[in-house]
């Protein structure tokens, strides 16, 4: 039956798991076809490597397909998907594809709401460097391999799995890790309930020889853990932790923090990127890589050449300003991001955070959320809000977001609807000691080609 399969056609194969998916399918050999509303950086990817790519969605772009593969954000009115189901070709959504990916190998699944994907990464990277070569697919672009996956020859397959429409809960790995669970996605799980039964139905999928990482400092998490009744190990700051992080120094970008588990020290780790949310990202990768009895000095040395993928907490030198632009589009990573960047600039110099809302839905229900942790910074400028797979919403624009901050008496916000007018505000406020932070996850990181000219 496997050798039927010759075509698999992807609908909206730019987005980051589709992307990674397609790849992995290439290097298996199979004939790939993908369409999506523009061309992009992956699409470009996926043409190189001998996909067939379509601009736009069109019933013709089938052809010949054997499986068709859609992505959540695709509707099922798209017209590739109901000419798909008219020829009784199967139609696949994306997670059942990474799955079937998964029974190929090993799986290892990295969930959570926030880390995910520098987590994915970094287990990746350690496997990498333990020639274990290990297959792996992320929801960023790994800067080592330039791509959002990689076909390995090894017996591991890592993956980032993603909560948003349910869809971790079609994955079935032997190792799983959740970093944390916060209140993201509520468009569609409604309530924190839900949320986290959906992150308790994940866990209690792992096998009886399986085992799952939990973050054990997390509130949610803790309010779930009797009712995991999987092998678990918990990690976290907290010493009564299976494993935790102690002794932790920082200079500026860099961090050193020694590692006791099981009442075991594992000597000290050193990590290139700030930040102690992932010393936390460390601590699930370096348990994971020890139980599989990758020897400590190599884990040690992955951690130390980690370089984390691409818009998370990326530093850019633009004529002698320093610009870190993020994947933050959450009120809890913004704070996270922005508290880092207070330990570096301590008081030499100030923040100013640029911040593109991504989607009306998430706006709507968190804008007070986010105004109250884009004050950490001294300066904030609003963007307009990237919509994605959004129709707007009457009423809801940035200027919830801006509203909010200036009832709390906070003056030093701004909201530009051009990048031309934020590239302006952003020269008339910078200095050579201060930090600009561009946020969110849509298409704000173009904005540097505007500091480029303008940052002189």
């Amino acid at each position: 039956m496997l050798n039927n399969i010759k075509r698999i056609h992807f609908v909206g194969i730019g987005g980051a798991g589709m992307n990674g998916i397609a790849e992995i399918f290439i290097n298996m050999g199979f004939k790939v076809s993908g369409s999506d509303l523009k061309e992009s950086e992956n699409t470009q990817r996926i043409k190189k490597l001998g996909g067939k790519i379509f601009i736009g969605h069109n019933k013709n772009n089938v052809g010949n397909a054997d499986i068709v593969v859609y992505s959540n954000a695709v509707p099922e009115t798209n017209p590739e998907i109901v000419f798909a189901k008219k020829k009784k070709i199967p139609v696949i959504p994306r997670a059942v594809m990474l799955d079937e990916i998964l029974r190929f190998k090993t799986g290892i699944a990295i969930a959570g709401s926030h880390g995910k994907t520098t987590t994915t990464s970094m287990v990746a990277h350690i496997f990498e460097k333990a020639k274990l070569s290990p297959t792996y697919i992320v929801g960023g672009v790994v800067k080592t391999q330039s791509a959002h996956a990689k076909a390995g020859k090894g017996k591991y397959v890592i993956v980032e799995a993603c909560e948003a429409y349910g869809s971790f809960l079609y994955l079935n790995p032997v190792i799983a890790a959740i970093t944390n669970i916060d209140n993201d996605h509520l468009d569609y799980y409604k309530n924190m309930d839900s949320l986290k039964e959906a992150f308790k139905d994940f866990a209690n999928k792992i096998p009886f020889y399986g085992v799952v990482y939990l973050n054990g400092d997390d509130t949610n998490i803790r309010n779930i853990l009797k009712d995991i009744f999987v092998r678990k190990i918990l990690f976290g700051f907290d010493k009564e932790n299976d494993i935790y992080a102690t002794n932790i120094k920082t200079r500026k970008f860099i961090q050193n923090f020694d590692v006791i588990y099981n009442k075991k020290k594992l000597g000290n780790f050193e990590l290139h990127i700030p930040g102690r949310h992932n010393i936390l990202n460390a601590l699930v990768s370096i348990a994971i890589s020890y139980d599989l009895k990758i020897k400590t000095k190599i884990i040690k040395q992955a951690l130390k050449t980690f370089k984390n993928v691409k818009r998370r907490f990326n530093i850019h030198n633009i004529n002698g300003f320093t610009v870190i632009d993020d994947y933050a589009h959450h009120p809890s990573e913004i704070e996270k991001v922005l508290l880092t960047g207070r330990d570096i600039v301590k008081k030499d110099g100030k923040i100013i955070v640029i911040f593109q809302p991504h989607l009306f839905s998430r706006t709507q229900l968190l804008y007070q959320e986010f105004a109250e942790k884009l004050m950490i910074a001294d300066y904030v400028i609003l963007d307009e809000i990237y919509p994605a797979r959004e129709t707007p919403i009457p009423g809801i624009t940035s200027k919830i977001i801006y509203d909010s901050i200036l009832n709390s008496g906070f003056k030093n916000v701004f909201y530009e609807k051009k990048w031309s007018d934020i590239t302006v505000r952003v020269k008339s406020l910078a200095k050579k000691k201060d930090i600009i932070f561009v946020l969110g996850a849509g298409n704000i990181i173009e904005i540097l080609k505007f500091f480029e000219d303008e940052l002189k």
